[in-house]
């Protein structure tokens, strides 16, 4: 995502790593975007570091959706090592509608998308820059918002269903906290909201309840490290730990991923310096970086949204956060999300950009765990047609569905 100077985009990317956190600014493309889920069980993660795992694929047509295959099981926890724990936020076994299903991840992708989910409240413009994941049986979403006049802001809202978004009361964030993640941190039973434009480049706050933001603690510093060759700056930061480590990945909207790390016991905190582990050029490692765990594997996932012909995703693998990674689906022609690849439901194509966005994680811990099985991505989408500042660009949240 890009604002006058800063940027929130997608990416574009190759096999070493930078990152950089700044609003829109650009009109060629859609800004990158993550959004803070909401509060709820005290240890949705169960005991014992135990994976919560979910399932149940979301589809939709005509613009709103609904329920669809695999079934919206929720829960059962998975944990690390070969154990299994159940997880007290999330409820029974199951994932993609079959109890224990474990999928393996995609070597190529198709999706379905759904027209937009959501319109802006009166007095805005656009909804973008999306972090979502589950917090007892609603969905919490954080995002950035831009108002009809010069202000970029940061938004939430809840809903039980996707189906439910469009009615879903947008509620405004004090702070300006754009292009958020939202996580669990089970170790320490607390909510973490990381985000830009607070100061530093990257802040965070915690709370017992993402539900409800006005219970968001004091802003502190995420990273005070800093990086070169980037006009914006470390831009649209992701978080994620292993059973030690715990890890800051961000962009820079020049060709770069970068990475941060901390021992898992003094998280959250102030991350420091951090190395270049991608490089490539601008518009195939551009923003709006994530990174998953996959279920039922050793395997992560990284996905970063490319410049071309319309914004999508590029993804790369690696069986280590601290290692190296490797392209996975990295192609215009053939991306892990794009509009090559995407079928739209009802209404036709209302949008050639895939960006900014979050894969939908009903476990909400810090592992980022994802499953193949029912794998949906909430993105960002445009008005192709709707040529204006970058802040007034009509981004909408769409929602993807894997096609098995």
């Amino acid at each position: 995502m890009r604002i006058r100077g800063y940027f929130l985009c997608s990416c574009l990317l190759s096999v070493a790593c930078a990152s950089s956190s700044d609003p829109p600014d650009d009109t060629t493309g859609s800004g990158g975007s993550a959004s803070p889920g909401t509060g709820g069980a005290s240890n949705p993660t169960g005991a014992g570091g135990g994976l919560v795992a979910s399932g149940g694929a979301l589809g939709a047509s005509g613009g709103s959706v609904g329920d669809a295959a695999g079934g919206a099981a929720a829960g059962g926890g998975v944990a690390s090592g070969g154990s299994a724990t159940g997880g007290n936020g999330a409820g029974g076994a199951g994932t993609g509608g079959e109890s224990g299903e474990v999928c393996p991840l995609p070597s190529t992708f198709q999706w379905t998308s759904t027209q937009p989910i959501a319109q802006p409240k009166s007095g805005w413009v656009s909804l973008k820059d999306f972090t979502v994941t589950k917090q007892a049986e609603q969905y919490v979403v954080y995002m950035t918002n831009h108002d009809t006049g010069e202000t970029w802001g940061a938004a939430m809202f809840t809903f039980a269903d996707f189906a439910e978004a469009a009615t879903a009361p947008q509620q405004t964030i004090s702070r300006t906290a754009v292009a958020p993640t939202l996580l669990y941190f089970q170790p320490k039973d607390i909510w973490v909201l990381a985000y830009q434009w607070g100061g530093p480049a990257f802040s965070y706050a915690t709370t017992t309840d993402p539900s409800d933001p006005s219970k968001l603690g004091t802003g502190q510093t995420l990273f005070d490290g800093s990086i070169t060759g980037s006009d914006t700056g470390p831009i649209d930061q992701t978080l994620i730990c292993d059973s030690d480590t715990c890890y800051l990945f961000f962009a820079g909207d020049n060709g770069k991923i970068y990475r941060s790390t901390m021992p898992i016991a003094d998280f959250p905190g102030t991350f420091g310096n951090a190395e270049t582990i991608m490089t490539d050029t601008k518009e195939n490692l551009f923003e709006a970086v994530q990174v998953y765990s996959v279920k039922g594997s050793d395997q992560y996932l990284m996905i970063v949204e490319a410049m071309g012909d319309g914004r999508y995703f590029r993804s790369f693998t690696s069986n280590d956060l601290g290692g190296e990674w490797t392209p996975h689906a990295v192609s215009q022609n053939a991306p892990f999300a794009g509009k090559a690849n995407v079928t739209f439901e009802g209404g036709g194509a209302w949008t050639k950009d895939i960006s900014h966005g979050d894969i939908v994680r009903d476990n909400p811990d810090q592992t980022m765990t994802i499953d193949p099985c029912n794998l949906r991505l909430l993105y960002q989408g445009r008005d192709p047609n709707v040529n204006t500042d970058y802040g007034k660009l009509p981004y909408r949240p769409g929602l993807l569905t894997l096609v098995k």
